[in-house]
């Protein structure tokens, strides 16, 4: 792949703070339309020396291939993103994309949970072992705070404040923002942490007996090392081994509630912890909150992205009001 996307790639990494999964979904875009601009034009083209024609072509090949225009649309903007920067840093004199349009892609709406499936989900949790205090913990916090699972896997204890009842996570491009904590969600978080203490205390002393961690376990990794970033006492929530909550396994926990709540109501719909930040969002709308609040609490850059959830709560509404009114479609025909 042309060296000129590799230090745009690296830039994203070092100096945006994208996420690695961003990172790497970017790369596999570039290395698609780099490898059908050196088809098009030889083995040694010149990135900078597209065209907005090439761009179109290379949009009407993923056409052709049947892709989705949301997966297109991210391709493209992968691509915009590109010469942005390269406009900017790069001395390229004109960003070939300026002229390219997206393609149309209406936009669903989010998958998200009515307030009593949400409350039965989390009551499904109600154990006094470490599993379940600390699943009814991650459900309370999922939904209380509305976070991405990212956030909330990377979460440190110590930006936690229960007095407050606040939190402060690190979203996307690692910008910071608080979080607010519901009595439910404070009230769980209280029951789990002296567990979470005690494990650690245990994985501790374990730890000193065998002298086989690198670096032990009485010492403070440097902040901003690989091992900093494992360290256990700096992640909130915790496997039953005293390891950190990965996503993929705060994942794994949401769908085995998931299932179970799937198989009691006949739910169709997937529930993903990010359908607990859809449900957040949703919930609030629907309550009457302002948007550009929702937008700040859900850490969205712009008030266009927090707008899908007003529509969600008109399609509510709709249904509400085609049951209960005389003429809707729910109604009493006379």
């Amino acid at each position: 792949m042309d060296r000129k996307i590799e230090d745009w790639l690296a830039y994203l990494g070092a100096v945006r703070g994208l996420s690695k999964k961003t990172v790497t979904s970017y790369r596999e875009d570039l290395e698609r339309f780099s490898a059908f601009i050196g088809d098009g034009r030889g083995e040694g083209a010149d990135i900078d020396a597209v065209t907005a024609q090439d761009l179109r072509a290379f949009v009407a090949e993923l056409v052709s291939d049947r892709l989705a225009s949301s997966s297109v649309n991210r391709s493209l903007s992968a691509i915009r993103g590109f010469y942005r920067h390269r406009v900017k840093y790069g001395g390229l004199a004109i960003d070939p994309s300026r002229d390219v349009e997206a393609l149309s892609a209406p936009r669903g709406l989010p998958r998200f949970l009515q307030e009593a499936e949400m409350n039965e989900l989390i009551e499904q949790a109600g154990g006094d072992d470490f599993p379940s205090l600390r699943d009814r913990a991650l459900l309370e916090f999922l939904y209380s705070t509305g976070c991405r699972v990212a956030e909330v896997a990377d979460l440190d204890p110590a930006r936690l404040d229960l007095t407050a009842g606040t939190a402060r996570v690190r979203g996307k491009g690692s910008k910071e923002r608080i979080v607010f904590l519901a009595a439910p969600a404070k009230k769980a978080l209280a029951d789990y942490l002296p567990h979470r203490a005690e494990l650690l205390r245990n994985r501790i002393a374990a730890t000193k007996v065998s002298k086989e961690s690198k670096p032990s376990a009485d010492e403070e990794p440097e902040e901003g090392t690989k091992a900093a970033r494992r360290d256990p006492r700096r992640h909130l929530f915790l496997s039953a081994r005293g390891s950190a909550l990965s996503a993929r396994g705060i994942e794994y926990i949401v769908d085995r509630y998931a299932e179970r709540l799937a198989m009691r109501r006949g739910l169709a719909k997937r529930i993903s912890p990010h359908a607990f930040r859809h449900s957040f969002a949703t919930h609030l709308v629907g309550r009457g909150a302002d948007i550009r609040v929702v937008q700040e609490m859900l850490g969205h850059s712009s008030v266009s992205t927090t707008q899908v959830y007003t529509h969600v709560d008109m399609e509510r509404l709709k249904r509400v009001y085609d049951l209960a009114h005389p003429h809707g479609n729910g109604g009493t025909k006379q």
